[in-house]
């Protein structure tokens, strides 16, 4: 969904209320918290209370995150998920 500041990933709504959810790939703690200002701008343009981050993790040593804010007056529920791939030269047939 196009808004001034870019795209916004997912938009849902249900019982006139709007729900908006940010994805991103684990890109570092400083982008990480950049992600949640993203989404606290677009849930000030689209007059939302509360907006949702989701962050997938490649890392190897990655580690599973919830957590619920308070962003620039909106809450944000973030959820880091840990992506576990076998590399394809260790999958066997």
């Amino acid at each position: 969904m196009q808004t001034g500041r870019g795209r916004i990933d997912i938009c849902i709504i249900h019982n006139e209320e709007k729900y908006i959810v940010e994805t991103k790939i684990w890109r570092g703690e400083s982008r990480y918290q950049a992600g949640k200002q993203q989404l606290a701008a677009y849930l000030k343009l689209e007059k939302a209370l509360e907006g949702y981050y989701v962050v997938f993790d490649h890392r190897k040593a990655s580690e599973q995150r919830v957590e619920t804010e308070t962003v620039d007056g909106f809450t944000i529920r973030s959820y880091v998920i840990p992506v576990i791939q076998q590399s394809p030269s260790s999958l066997q047939n």
